[in-house]
C-alpha cells in the first residue's frame, strides 16, 4: 500500500510541480502586465467561476470510485450495470450539469454588485471576463470526470500527463498575449484553450491505455442514483468552498482591487501547496476503501500511521512555503511586497489541511458523508462571521488569519465526528 500511495502521490506531485511552475509563470506575466489592481480583477473572475467548478464536481467522483471498486456493490446498491455503464452515466450527468451551470453563471453575473465611486465590487470588465471564463466550467467538469477514471484505476501518472499538456499550452498562449495586447480578457480566454487541451489529452489517454471505448449516456434513473449517493459530499464541498474563498468576495466588497490582488498572489502559492494533501488523500482513498472492507482493525491501524506521515509531510511543506515567501518581491516587484505576509500567515495552517483531507475521506468510507454537511456548515458560518467582522477593518491579513483558524476548527469537528462514529461501531 505504501508503495502504491507514494507512486500515485509522486506522480500527482510531479504533475503539480510542472503545473504549479506553469501557474507561477502565468501569474508572473499577468501580475507584471496588469499590476495588483488588474490581478485583483483577474482573481475576482476565477474565484466566482470556481464556485461553479465545485458544483459541477458535487462529490460524484468519490461515489464513482467507491462503487466502481466493488462490482457487486454497484449492482446491488445502485443498479448501474457495472463499471462501464457507471462511467458513461457519470460522464453524461456531468455534461448536463455543466451546461446548466454555464447558463446560470452568466445570468448571475448581471446581478453582481459594483460601486464605480469606490471602485469596489465587480466592474463591467470583470463581468465580461466572468462570461468568457464560464465556458471553462464545461472543460473542468469533463477533466474532473476523466480524473475519476484515473483515480479508480490508480493511474495518476496519466492524469499528470494530461494536466502537464494543458499547462504548457497555457504558458505558450500567455506569452503570446504578453508580447501582443496584454489584455485582461485575452488572459482569461487562455484558460478555455488550456481546458480543452486537458480534456482532449485525458480522454485520449483513457482510450489508448485502457482500450476503453465510451460515450456520454445520460440516463435519468442512473443519474438520480448517483446524485442521491453524492449529494451530502457535494453539499459539503460547496460549503467548504463558501467558507474557503468567501474572503475574496468580502475583500472585493470592502477593499480595493489592489488589495484583492495582493492577497490573491500569496494565496496562489498556498493553493498550489494545498494540492499535496489532496494528492495523498486521493491516492489513499481507494486503498483504504479496500482495507476497510477486509479488516476494520487493520484499517484503523493504517489510518493512525498515515496521520503521523501526513503531519511530518505538512511540517516540511510549511517550512518550504515560509522560505518561498521571501522570493515573491524578487520574482514580481515591490508592488507585491505584502503578498509575502499573506503567504507566511497561510502557510501556518498547512498541517490542519493535511489532516482534514484524510479525515474527510475516512468519513466517506464509514458511509457517514452526511456528517460532512454539518461540519462544513458550521465552518462556513464561523468563517463568514469572522471575515465580515475583521476584513473591513484589517483587510487581507484578517482574511489570511481567518483561513488558518477556520481550517483548525474544521479539523477538530472532523475528529469529533470520527470519534462519535467509532464509538457507535464499537457499541454495535
Amino acid at each position: 500500500m505504501f508503495r502504491k500511495v507514494l507512486f500515485n502521490t509522486g506522480w500527482q506531485v510531479v504533475g503539480k510541480i510542472v503545473t504549479a511552475f506553469s501557474t507561477l509563470l502565468i501569474t508572473l506575466i499577468i501580475g507584471k502586465s496588469l499590476g495588483p489592481s488588474g490581478f485583483g480583477e483577474f482573481t475576482k473572475i476565477f474565484v466566482f467561476v470556481g464556485y461553479f467548478y465545485i458544483i459541477a464536481d458535487f462529490g460524484l467522483n468519490s461515489i464513482y470510485v467507491k462503487y466502481a471498486r466493488s462490482t457487486s456493490e454497484v449492482e446491488s446498491t445502485l443498479h448501474l450495470g457495472g463499471e462501464g455503464s457507471l462511467f458513461r452515466a457519470l460522464l453524461g450527468l456531468r455534461v448536463v450539469i455543466s451546461i446548466f451551470l454555464v447558463t446560470s453563471a452568466i445570468l448571475v453575473t448581471f446581478f453582481l454588485p459594483h460601486n464605480p465611486q469606490t471602485l469596489t465590487g465587480f466592474s463591467p470588465l470583470v463581468k465580461t471576463g466572468i462570461m468568457i471564463a464560464s465556458l471553462t466550467i464545461i472543460t473542468q467538469a469533463l477533466f474532473t470526470t476523466g480524473n475519476g477514471f484515473f483515480q479508480k484505476n490508480l493511474r495518476y501518472d496519466l492524469s499528470a500527463i494530461a494536466a502537464i499538456s494543458g499547462s504548457l499550452v497555457m504558458v505558450l498562449a500567455t506569452a503570446i498575449v504578453y508580447f501582443t495586447t496584454r489584455s485582461l480578457l485575452l488572459f482569461v480566454s487562455i484558460y478555455i484553450l488550456g481546458g480543452l487541451t486537458y480534456v482532449a489529452a485525458a480522454f485520449f489517454l483513457i482510450s489508448k491505455k485502457f482500450d476503453y471505448k465510451f460515450f456520454a449516456g445520460f440516463d435519468l434513473t442512473k443519474s438520480k442514483a448517483l446524485l442521491l449517493s453524492a449529494w451530502p459530499i457535494g453539499l459539503a464541498l460547496i460549503l467548504n468552498l463558501l467558507y474557503f474563498r468567501a474572503d475574496v468576495f468580502i475583500l472585493a466588497s470592502f477593499r480595493s482591487s489592489a488589495e484583492v490582488g495582493l492577497f490573491a498572489l500569496g494565496y496562489q502559492f498556498f493553493e498550489a501547496a494545498l494540492a499535496v494533501p489532496i494528492f495523498f488523500a486521493n491516492a489513499l482513498y481507494p486503498l483504504l476503501s479496500v482495507s476497510f472492507a477486509k479488516n476494520i482493525e487493520e484499517f484503523k491501524r493504517i489510518v493512525r500511521k498515515w496521520v503521523l506521515y501526513l503531519v511530518a509531510f505538512s511540517i516540511i511543506l510549511t517550512i518550504f512555503l515560509l522560505l518561498i515567501s521571501f522570493l515573491i518581491p524578487l520574482l514580481y516587484d515591490s508592488r507585491f511586497e505584502d503578498s509575502k505576509t499573506a503567504l507566511q500567515i497561510l502557510a501556518l495552517g498547512m498541517p490542519f489541511f493535511f489532516l482534514s483531507a484524510l479525515f474527510w475521506h475516512v468519513l466517506i468510507i464509514y458511509n457517514k458523508q452526511k456528517l460532512l454537511i454539518y461540519v462544513y456548515a458550521a465552518g462556513a458560518i464561523f468563517n463568514l462571521t469572522v471575515n465580515l467582522i475583521f476584513i473591513p477593518v484589517f483587510g487581507y491579513r484578517a482574511a489570511a488569519i481567518t483561513t488558518v483558524i477556520s481550517e483548525a476548527f474544521i479539523m477538530l469537528l472532523l475528529v469529533s465526528a470520527l470519534k462519535l462514529k467509532i464509538r457507535a461501531v464499537s457499541h454495535d
